[in-house]
């Protein structure tokens, strides 16, 4: 029997998953069953907004741009090992209030930085989170981002592995455990991690899925946070998934970088 592929043009994400996130240019339309790529949506997003925070927190920027004046609280604190210092970021949401970008957030973001620069060969940034949500999603897990240094055409690269549970505000849970390779690339003058790679999850209605990055369209994220002017969701590439539930693979086509 031949596979059929399922084309959902553009973002997904605002049909299906508007309570957590908007998309900066892109439209959708619907399948039958698209839990899979919802909640592959949600968890991406999670990562990409977590670590914008993270990485505003450690620089200092995050505190009114993205929390806003009593929206969050961020605390430090350094440990040296071995002639190493090793930083513990709190960043703390009491819930309360909505954040500049219009969404609540709730718990905290616990970042472990190893002493070494983002851009250092080995650095290693963890993420774990402390009963956290956005808009009433439970986000619980660990993100780990590693420096594995410059590829042969002198860009920097990232290995990121993740391993999550998505809790909706109907009880339902969703599972997402994924490996990627993060790639920082200048197009047109705007800067872009260009991300492949794949992952595997149980979505929220018990759906067992495999994910791929289609091969030669990779993902395009802008590499600054939405505060900075970067755009929060994918901007160009392909997702295909494969479900338990259907013998149909669902592909996810989000365009080409700078085109609406």
């Amino acid at each position: 029997m031949k596979t059929k592929h399922l084309i959902i043009a553009g973002m997904l994400g605002i049909a299906l998953a508007g309570v957590i996130f908007t998309g900066c240019k892109k439209k959708s339309t619907a399948d039958t069953d698209t839990t899979a790529a919802t909640d592959e949506a949600n968890a991406t997003f999670a990562m990409n907004d977590a670590k914008n925070i993270a990485d505003g927190a450690a620089k200092g920027q995050a505190s009114e741009r993205v929390m806003g004046a009593s929206c969050g609280v961020i605390t430090k604190s350094d440990s040296t090992v071995g002639g190493v210092t090793d930083t513990v970021i709190y960043i703390s949401f009491p819930g309360t209030c909505t954040s500049p970008d219009g969404r609540i957030r709730k718990g905290r973001i616990i970042l472990l930085w190893n002493g070494k620069g983002y851009f250092d060969s080995a650095a290693t940034i963890t993420e774990t989170f402390q009963n956290y949500s956005i808009n009433g999603m439970g986000v619980a897990g660990t993100r780990t981002l590693t420096n594995t240094g410059k590829n042969s055409l002198g860009q920097q690269n990232w290995a990121f592995t993740a391993n999550l549970t998505l809790t909706y505000t109907s009880g339902k849970t969703a599972t997402w455990q994924s490996t990627r390779t993060n790639t920082l690339v200048s197009i047109g003058g705007t800067y872009y991690y260009q991300i492949t790679g794949t992952a595997t999850g149980v979505s929220q209605s018990g759906v067992t899925y495999n994910l791929s990055i289609a091969s030669g369209k990779p993902l395009y994220v802008t590499a600054y946070p939405w505060w900075l002017g970067g755009c929060a969701w994918i901007e160009s590439g392909e997702i295909d998934i494969t479900r338990s539930s259907s013998s149909n693979t669902l592909s996810l086509d989000f365009g080409s970088v700078g085109t609406s």
